[in-house]
């Protein structure tokens, strides 16, 4: 249905939204799940394209949610020990280079903390 008057047809496709909320959902749902590659695609392009953006945003949201950020981490990390212990030493395991790299990186950098 289209109006001639944007208010009317903003009025109504709101008052559709709000009395059809599951119906809606439903629909999105199968769609996502019928269009998953497509959607996936999308995403990673969407991405690539705005690295800069998203990574501005990322940092935001960790600024103002540090606290709560923080706090469940250390909450999963407590729950997980084991498993946290066993991924990081597979990690190790198949990246060895790697994190000796970044390792020598890190001491090299920060020689006085170290000597302390």
């Amino acid at each position: 249905m289209s109006y001639k008057n944007k208010e009317k047809e903003k009025a109504y496709q709101k008052a559709y939204r709000k009395a059809n909320k599951e119906k809606i959902a439903e629909r999105r749902k199968a769609y996502r799940k019928a269009n998953k590659e497509k959607l996936a695609e999308q995403q990673k392009a969407y991405r690539e394209a705005n690295k800069e953006k998203l990574a501005e945003r990322y940092k935001a949201h960790y600024q103002a949610n540090k606290e709560k950020i923080t706090e469940r981490t250390k909450a999963w990390y407590q729950a997980n020990k084991e498993k946290e212990k066993a991924y990081q030493k597979a990690y190790y395991k198949t990246n060895r280079e790697k994190v000796l790299k970044r390792t020598r990186a890190y001491n090299e950098a920060n020689k006085e903390k170290i000597a302390e």
